[in-house]
């Protein structure tokens, strides 16, 4: 523009000259960034430095008519302005090959797609669920050669890529020509090979998520393993069985094979997974009857957990006061024979079912069954378990001693009442009084008696226990109702009397936030505690607590001493020298017997140290066990429940935090919840049961890896190993 002393802004010519200025240094600003950035971004071989750069002055069209050497710089605008530079390297398609393709990932596939504007034709998404489509479909956009006419896509609010000087002084419109892809690529991502052989990329790719957790399930269970293979046609897999080389081909989802039969002791998990594959029997047992919530599957039952207790110090009195025989018309032998047994927790719907499918439960055999709370998957199998029991049961053994929330008596004895079930054996039904509902359950507006979770109330600190839900409160609910009933116990229906009203504790020593604990009994060397769950229901928590076990006694240094001094024994007035061994066992810490020939047997010499009780502890439906943080401290083995988790792959809606807030909201937990809670306690094992009914229980893949990965989840959040 010539000079003029005007124009129509009616600025001067000194001002115009100055704008003009600062326009130039703008443009030779963002093109000195640019290219600093093309630079960074560049491989080594570029023989420019970045501070030779920085140092040389550069123009406009200099800028844009300095080419990069091997490689070109696609400069762009995203929506916050920031500039991005993409490289390319001279990739020609004929050297590249479909294997490149299939060591990426799908996320990888998808990105690679987006970066180099591969359109898909409209219609065709939903065809490109599959990394395997994924991949046909890019190489057939090679081979066809329908990437040198596609055109890059570009937003409205990115500017177009410029080559040359002319572009660079044209003033910017919304028709701009786009520059086509031609044959150049940019480069493939590299991949992980999963062995430490360079040599062999070309066989192995980076192993997806899935894939991984696929080998490790057929690794750990070789039935399975042997079934898949044994139906594949894959000729390296049937010769090396499937690795992270073949995987890729083996089609898992539609593949048909035989799911490796079996159930309870013959299913292959009892003889393979970490925690049972070492696992001997001992003298307290955990039965795993049924692991679903709601209702009953066919490859679940519900809720129902045995505790199998085979005294050993029993066996013992047996072999060394009566020779191995038990005097019936003892009374003490008696009450050590009703010392242990089989204990049941929780009896949902089919367990009667259940319990005939092992063999490790004998119906005859149970003695006293604990139920968590009065919902349908964890009582109503009582009954019909009653029956079968009753089936299988000597008449004068003693009665079945059931525990159980406040209301569970009348809803049994009405239920018995109601079938006419004479065949039930004798039982009595304790009481737990006064269970109250979490302090974060608050009742609904209705006052219809049913509480509804509130989140809240979370993280509250000094939220105490109160009475909120017990018997009274709501006048048409069951427990209130309950007493009113006029049916009295008969014993031609198996009920008898003595079934006790047991009373919560409030200041017990391991009770937490001022929830009460509930002594429920003390049989035999073995104790039960109680505590309040967090649930829609009054729900209770259980505490097996074992008795430090007295040291074992050691025969052998035993039997010499009184071999050698039975003539003198007897002489003595010792009619049967082999009693002195119990004599010996239940020597004092620190006592001694001296024998006739001046032998002398200290207690410490002849009896190991004694053993720490065990201690199992059995949540019920809760979405919080805090309550039962100090009676649960190290224990032994914690079950507790998993009702639902988000697995990424498997559920197409929603997030982790989604589904904990709706497992809360229902009073459930997650895996990543049990955990914690295991972690809090330092418990040394954890049990996940209560499964939803969409996770099945089969041994097929599908579900061995589906229930895999939640035990991944509740690892990571104890801290525990597999075993």
């Amino acid at each position: 523009m010539p000079d003029s002393t005007t124009c129509s802004g009616g600025s001067s010519p000194n001002r115009r000259r100055h704008h003009k200025r600062r326009r130039e240094g703008r443009r030779n600003s963002f093109l000195r960034c640019a290219l600093f950035c093309a630079y960074i971004f560049s491989p080594a071989q570029n023989e420019m430095s970045i501070s030779s750069l920085i140092s040389s002055p550069i123009t406009v069209s200099d800028a844009f008519m300095q080419p990069l050497p091997t490689h070109q710089c696609r400069l762009h605008r995203q929506k916050n302005n920031i500039l991005q530079v993409a490289t390319e390297p001279n990739i020609d398609t004929d050297t590249l090959q479909k294997s490149t393709l299939e060591k990426m990932t799908v996320k990888e596939l998808k990105s690679y797609m987006t970066d180099n504007n591969i359109l898909i034709p409209r219609g065709e998404a939903s065809n490109l669920k599959l990394k395997k489509n994924i991949v046909d479909f890019i190489w057939s956009r090679l081979n066809n050669n329908d990437l040198s006419s596609t055109p890059i896509t570009s937003s409205p609010k990115e500017a177009a890529p410029t080559t040359s000087s002319d572009n660079a002084a044209t003033p910017k419109t919304n028709n701009r020509t786009k520059r086509p892809i031609g044959t150049r690529m940019p480069p493939l991502p590299e991949s992980s090979p999963t062995s430490n052989n360079d040599n062999n990329n070309d066989s192995t790719y980076k192993l997806t998520p899935k894939h991984r957790i696929v080998l490790e399930v057929l690794d750990r269970y070789p039935p399975l393993h042997e079934a898949i293979v044994d139906a594949c046609s894959i000729d390296s897999v049937l010769s090396e069985g499937i690795t992270a080389d073949n995987i890729e081909h083996c089609e898992l989802n539609s593949l048909t094979y035989n799911v490796p039969p079996g159930i309870g002791e013959n299913d292959m998990r009892h003889q393979y997974h970490p925690m049972l594959a070492n696992a001997t029997q001992t003298d307290m047992d955990v039965v795993f009857v049924g692991t679903a919530s709601c209702s009953p599957g066919v490859t679940r039952g519900v809720s129902c957990t045995a505790i199998r207790l085979n005294w050993r110090n029993n066996r013992e009195f047996d072999q060394v006061m009566n020779g191995g025989q038990r005097n019936k018309h003892d009374p003490q032998d008696q009450q050590r024979a009703s010392t242990g047994g089989t204990w049941l927790f929780d009896a949902g719907e089919s367990t009667q079912l259940s319990v005939q499918r092992t063999s490790s439960i004998k119906p005859g055999k149970i003695s006293k069954i604990f139920i968590t709370h009065c919902h349908g998957d964890h009582s109503f199998g009582l009954p019909g378990l009653l029956c079968l029991m009753g089936t299988d049961r000597d008449r004068d053994a003693p009665p079945v001693e059931i525990y159980g929330p406040e209301g569970l008596r009348m809803w049994l004895r009405v239920a018995i009442r109601y079938s006419v079930s004479r065949v039930v054996p004798p039982y009595r039904v304790h009481e737990l009084m006064d269970v109250p509902m979490a302090p974060e359950w608050e009742e609904g507006h209705r006052r219809n008696g049913r509480f509804y979770y509130q989140l809240k109330s979370e993280g509250r600190k000094g939220m105490k226990w109160g009475t909120k839900g017990l018997a009274g409160e709501d006048s048409s609910s069951w427990i209130s109702r309950a007493p009113m009933v006029n049916l009295e116990p008969n014993k031609d229906f198996g009920e008898i009397h003595g079934g006790q009203d047991i009373y919560p504790v409030y200041d017990h020593p391991k009770s937490t936030d001022g929830a009460p604990v509930w002594e429920v009994l003390n049989d035999g060397g073995v104790s039960v505690f109680a505590a309040p769950m967090s649930h829609g229901v009054p729900c209770l928590g259980y505490v097996v607590q074992e008795d430090d076990r007295p040291g074992r006694l050691m025969p052998e240094n035993v039997l010499p001493v009184i071999e050698r001094n039975r003539k003198e024994l007897v002489e003595s007035g010792v009619r049967n020298p082999m009693k002195l061994m119990a004599l010996v066992k239940n020597l004092p810490v620190g006592g001694s017997y001296t024998f006739p020939d001046g032998t002398v047997l200290n207690q410490d010499d002849v009896v190991e140290p004694p053993g720490k009780g065990r201690k199992v502890v059995i949540c019920g439906d809760t979405t919080d066990c805090r309550a039962l943080e100090g009676l649960a401290q190290d224990c032994d083995v914690l079950i507790h429940e998993a009702t639902n988790t988000f697995l990424p792959g498997v559920d197409k809606e929603g997030t982790l935090r989604l589904v904990t807030r709706d497992a809360k909201i229902h009073g459930h937990s997650t895996p990543f919840m049990a955990g914690d809670f295991a972690k809090r306690v330092r418990a040394k094992r954890l049990v996940l049961n209560h499964f939803s009914a969409r996770y099945k229980g089969d041994q097929s893949i599908e579900s061995l890896t589906i229930m895999t990965r939640m035990e991944r989840q509740a690892m990571k959040a104890c801290e525990l190993p597999e075993n």
